[in-house]
């Protein structure tokens, strides 16, 4: 596994072994435990003793994307998502045991959806962060070439306290100074951390699960609904509004491209695999994240 640190590798790792999996961890670090290995994606090295004996690869480092995107900024989020991936397709094509990779990777890969929701067969769309997500998916090519069974986990907003979008509103919702962003039209698709482990799971022990997967759950909201049902269960009023042009300022292309954009997303393939979410209504979920 990379990225074992991050809101979601803590959480699949913490899962993984008290289920007695065995974990090997990629890490960046010269100082070592015993199931741990080096690797360093800008550099284009890794250990392949990592690999001896591994049935899947779980791959979710990257740069986080909750920042002013500066073009410096902009260029670290790709490379470390572009590098780390090409670097793991092409030292597990090389090896002999042909290991799944199962990599992170946004929903924003369709972009705004002016009408209608997107499935897996949609296309790809237009901004930052679609061109993010394609490059990211494309270099896991060698891989895909080389007969790997490869899972894109296309994931939209995970909600948990300690981290993400849910954690930096959450201080402002609970003072009652929380309202709708924009016009609040605009949909959200969200996924809860448990859900999203058990999502990563389900594609690490089903070999019928491949390709693109949206990692959300099956019930989209506009950003309105979510800020009211957010306010219900924290018993705050959400009668604050920010306003678009204040969003723009605040955080740039940025905050245009995830607060702002219309997401609308369905886990088809989720669906149709016959995976079971826990925490399918936001109500639910909400109360179940800020218990």
């Amino acid at each position: 596994m990379t990225g074992s640190s991050g809101l979601v590798g803590t959480a699949l790792l913490k899962y993984l072994t008290k289920e007695g999996y065995s974990v090997s961890l990629l890490k960046r670090s010269k100082v070592l435990a015993a199931n741990e290995f080096f690797w360093d994606p800008s550099r284009g090295e890794i250990d392949k003793l990592a690999l001896k004996g591994i049935d899947v690869v779980v791959h979710l480092a990257g740069e986080p994307i909750a920042q002013r995107w500066s073009s410096s900024a902009k260029k670290r989020i790709v490379n470390s998502r572009v590098n780390g991936t090409r670097l793991l397709a092409e030292t597990i094509a090389q090896s002999q045991v042909l290991p799944s990779l199962i990599c992170a990777s946004g929903a924003n890969y369709y972009g705004d959806q002016h009408e209608g929701v997107a499935d897996e067969s949609s296309p790809s769309g237009i901004g930052f962060l679609a061109e993010v997500c394609r490059k990211w998916e494309s270099a896991a090519n060698p891989a895909i070439e080389a007969g790997v069974r490869v899972v894109f986990m296309r994931t939209g907003i995970v909600l948990s306290g300690y981290g993400g979008a849910l954690a930096k509103m959450l201080p402002f919702f609970k003072l009652g100074v929380g309202g709708r962003i924009g016009h609040g039209w605009q949909k959200m698709s969200w996924i809860s951390l448990p859900d999203l482990v058990s999502a990563y799971v389900f594609a690490m022990e089903n070999l019928a699960v491949h390709g693109a997967v949206n990692a959300v759950a099956p019930e989209q909201v506009t950003n309105s609904k979510f800020t009211k049902t957010l306010g219900k269960v924290l018993g705050r009023p959400t009668v604050f509004p920010l306003p678009a042009s204040l969003v723009k300022i605040l955080f740039g292309e940025m905050g245009k491209e995830t607060l702002l954009c219309n997401l609308g997303v369905l886990p088809k393939s989720l669906t149709d695999l016959g995976f079971e979410w826990q925490q399918a209504e936001l109500e639910i979920a909400l109360k179940h994240t800020l218990s």
